[in-house]
């Protein structure tokens, strides 16, 4: 029998690893001399990769140990070097920030918003009482206090020095993400934790040791209202006051000898409360390190540090290290357990469904004033109360927990947001988390695409992503060539899509998708380097790794081993990707999924306060399965609704629930407006009229729909189609701020980040459909190029200057990132790869007009200007003939 085959009772199939290891190459090994033993030593303490036939450049790990649990190498650590320890250095402690948002508020007795930190709070646990003062007062009464006052200071020192204790901290412990689906640990309460370690304060012999430096000297003792037409977000709190009133909670709170005594101390405390206002200006996505926050801090000089003894002596290096680590787990108690409390129990920290990146901060009263309203019209519209006792039963008799809801302010509403994604502790164990919603609908998702790819047509006219215009656009233009005739085009939305698609009808809709009885999930691993990571020439340059699981459907009959699997497709996009195969495979009955997906769609239960809610109408929102069903069902809709769509001279586009349709028959395109203004009832299906837009005069019940001008182009999904000529331009928003769709990195190497954040704004922009000159004409190609480098440069500009000037790039770095998106933004514009996975894409353009575009673009940075203008003259020197084409542009800007 062949060695690439392994034989089975009943079954014979092929071993995809003993195949790999038998081509010529490893079999050359095997046949030299010690073949065997270098064979062993390859396979048992090493890791071979074998090329997968797709993509450029990706490999599939057939042995050793996998990327997943390979750390990457530090250049600065000595190899060989062998440490047990695990301590986390200050630069890779970042604050958890993301714990300061969506919280409720807490409340008290009479239902009134309750500010301050929250009465869970090691502070509000841990008061330092005083004795009455009363002659009657016993001696024994008196030491009780005395007492239970050292007792609540030792707990409050637990928290704030837990390393010192010995108990779990972010400097020495590992995380338990059964625990927590953050990436450090939630220190609120550590009661059990404390009581572990140290038994209760009543048990006989109950001692807790103060840790020696911890040990001091002794001493001797001594009404809202608001316009309608109002933003929502204006009445949030601005971030200024929000920090003056944290940094001056903070100075009530810390002693002032906690950062030194006269005007070191004084400093000291000045540059911590500075990073406090820092931190709670940054973004959404924004962090902020430790090591960060102790820069510039002369902790030599804070005395409560030192050793009670030894003040006066000369610091030798480990008594400074000590003190290093003590101040360390201060700070870090300071921003983790004081300064984030203090936000989320006074403030209802989001960001608004326009700006993404930018956080706003509604005192806890205000939040419910504008909050309130639009959740009791949720809870009537939306959703219907479900007894505790069967929402109880529902829970017990499934895997799929419940999901909770949101409002996210949308102008002068609320939208409502569900989180799906979010690990909660399962029903009776409050100790580990389990699997989130759409963590356990992935096999279900995962069958639905798989059905989708093997048959392209079930979903018509879907598209997946914005860059699918292109795929569909292109083929059109093709096939009108012949016959050049006006084009009508209109759009409608949906209204309320997700929120009106009936429950009965696509759950009856699913039963028909699934083409096998059973299929088989397996999951992989891709590692690829991160986008734009500097290469290993940029000085100081690390690389940054991305790992991403993704699990792959087959049918049961057709279950495919990695290798079968990435030369169907999978791989064909990817590029200088490692792929890992984690042999971690389930079969599952179609019955058992569509079981599943039908009680998460009519029996999706929200927690809203104490009180559970299903959902009586529409699917989940923030499910990972909404986008996929939503494309199914409008699918079918198109089937039965819209069939006179089905020729040749009609363009149907549908990107969830935006339609667009364009033809060259008006009659069509008016019969399109016409019958899905009417509604469909039976799809839940009601147009939005005012965001009806046509290129053509049409009235429909003798109201004026609303059309183009002539000569504009059409706007569809964050692009511009030319009426004429199907031409695509990229729609620039310039209402909003460049600054609230920045994320800025401040810490670790902000030069590589500044590179790299420039590179991948012009990556995000430079989707194929813009570039085309089989598509567009010669002018539109480079008016897009034009434009995409001057949002390139704008966002440079912006992102320079919210760096801190010690941080921002020196003109040195800012010329060798402009270089090098000249040549990046040329090969990603002609390159042979991106012409081999789409035939018949072309793009005219020469590396001088790229250089000559990007060069018109300047900075405040003089070197580089003088640079630039350098660049403009060596270019001016060119005589190709098309770089004539660019200087007379009228959309170019002097």
């Amino acid at each position: 029998m062949d060695s690439a085959e392994i034989e089975v009772p009943g079954r014979q199939g092929k071993n995809a690893t003993a195949s790999a290891i038998s081509r010529d190459s490893l079999h050359f090994i095997q046949t030299r001399q010690s073949g065997e033993r270098i064979m062993i030593d390859l396979l048992l303490d090493c890791a071979i990769f074998v090329p997968v036939n797709a993509g450029t450049n990706n490999y599939s790990q057939i042995s050793g140990k996998p990327l997943s649990e390979t750390e990457l190498l530090n250049p600065d650590k000595p190899q060989g070097s062998t440490s047990e320890s695990f301590v986390k250095s200050p630069s890779d402690i970042v604050f958890v920030r993301n714990r300061m948002l969506y919280a409720r508020a807490a409340l008290n007795a009479r239902g009134l918003v309750h500010f301050g930190l929250r009465h869970i709070h090691v502070l509000n646990r841990s008061p330092h009482r005083h004795s009455d003062g009363d002659e009657a007062c016993s001696a024994a009464d008196e030491n009780i206090t005395v007492k239970r006052n050292r007792f609540n200071t030792m707990r409050v020192m637990m928290y704030m020095f837990p390393r010192q204790f010995g108990l779990h901290n972010v400097f020495t412990s590992r995380v338990n993400f059964k625990e927590t689906s953050q990436r450090l640990k939630d220190y609120t309460l550590r009661e059990d934790e404390i009581a572990a370690k140290f038994g209760q304060p009543h048990d006989p012999g109950f001692r807790i040791h103060l840790p020696r430096r911890l040990r001091a000297p002794r001493k001797s003792s001594s009404a809202l209202s608001r316009d309608q037409d109002q933003p929502l977000t204006d009445l949030a709190t601005p971030p200024a006051k929000v920090s003056a009133f944290c940094q001056a909670a903070l100075s009530r709170i810390l002693p002032n000898e906690f950062f030194g005594a006269g005007s070191t101390g004084q400093q000291n405390k000045e540059l911590v409360l500075k990073k406090v206002h820092q931190f709670i200006l940054l973004r959404r996505f924004e962090g902020m390190s430790l090591h960060e926050v102790v820069q510039g801090i002369k902790i030599a000089n804070i005395d409560w540090l030192a050793p009670p003894r030894l003040m006066s002596n000369k610091t030798s290096q480990t008594d400074m290290q000590k003190r290093v680590e003590l101040f360390y787990e201060f700070l870090y108690f300071i921003f983790d357990s004081l300064l984030i409390p203090l936000i989320r129990s006074n403030f209802y920290v989001t960001e608004s469904n326009n700006q993404k990146c930018r956080l706003f901060f509604f005192r806890h009263d205000v939040w419910r004033y504008v909050a309130e309203p639009s959740m009791s019209s949720l809870k009537l519209k939306m959703f219907e109360e479900v007894n505790m006792d069967d929402a109880c039963r529902i829970l017990d008799s499934r895997a799929l927990g419940f999901s909770q809801v949101r409002l996210l302010p949308k102008g002068t509403t609320m939208r409502p947001i569900m989180n799906l994604r979010r690990r909660t502790f399962r029903r009776g164990n409050k100790k580990d988390l389990g699997l989130a919603i759409n963590k356990l609908l992935g096999p279900a998702q995962a069958v639905l695409q798989l059905e989708a790819s093997i048959n392209s047509e079930i979903l018509r006219s879907a598209m997946f992503s914005v860059g699918d215009i292109y795929r569909r656009i292109k083929p059109f233009k093709d096939r009108i060539a012949s016959r050049p005739q006006k084009l009508y085009f209109a759009k409608l939305d949906v209204q309320s899509a997700f929120d009106t698609i009936p429950q009965a009808a696509i759950v009856s809709l699913l039963d028909s998708i699934p083409q096998a009885r059973q299929y088989r999930i397996s999951k992989y691993l891709q590692v690829a380097p991160y986008l734009w990571s500097c290469p290993k020439s940029e000085p100081g340059s690390k690389l940054k790794l991305t790992k991403r699981w993704i699990l792959a459907a087959t049918r049961r009959h057709d279950a495919l081993t990695l290798t079968g699997l990435l030369g169907s497709s999978r791989a064909a996009n990817k590029r200088n990707t490692v792929f890992v195969d984690s042999f971690s495979k389930k079969d599952y009955e179609a019955s058992e999924l569509l079981q599943l997906v039908a009680s998460h769609i009519q029996q999706n239960l929200v927690k809203i306060g104490k009180k559970f809610y299903r959902q009586k109408e529409g699917i989940p929102q923030g499910s990972v399965l909404s986008s996929t069903l939503c494309n199914y069902f409008y699918a079918d809709l198109e089937a039965h609704v819209l069939p006179f769509l089905d020729s040749e001279d009609c363009l149907l586009l549908r990107l969830i629930d935006d339609f667009l349709l364009i033809t060259t028959d008006k009659r069509k395109a008016v019969r399109f407006v016409e019958t899905m203004h009417r509604g469909v009832p039976e799809y839940g299906v009601v147009v939005n009229p005012r965001k009806t837009l046509v290129n053509f005069e049409l009235t429909l019940n003798q109201q004026p729909v609303p059309s183009l001008a002539p000569g504009q182009s059409f706007p569809y999904c964050g692009t511009k189609i030319d009426c004429e000529t199907l031409g695509i331009t990229r729609a620039r928003d310039q209402e909003s701020s460049i600054y609230d769709s920045l994320t800025v990195e401040f810490s670790r190497t902000p030069g590589q980040s500044f590179q790299r954040k420039v590179l991948n704004a012009f990556r995000i922009q430079s989707h194929l459909m813009f570039f085309d000159t089989t598509l567009n004409s010669a002018t539109t190609m480079l008016r897009n190029v034009y434009d995409a480098f001057v949002e390139t440069a704008t966002k440079t500009w912006a992102y320079a200057r919210c760096l801190p000037r010690q941080k921002q790039p020196p003109a040195s770095l800012v010329i060798r990132t402009i270089s090098k998106l000249t040549d990046v933004a040329y090969l990603l514009l002609v390159s042979k790869t991106r012409k081999l996975r789409y035939p018949g894409y072309s793009c005219d353009i020469r590396k001088c007009e790229v250089s000559w575009v990007l060069s018109q673009k300047q900075s405040r940075y003089g070197q580089v200007i003088g640079w630039l203008r350098e660049e403009i003259r060596k270019l001016g020197l060119l005589k190709d003939i098309r770089y004539g084409r660019v200087r007379h542009l009228d959309f170019i800007r002097p």
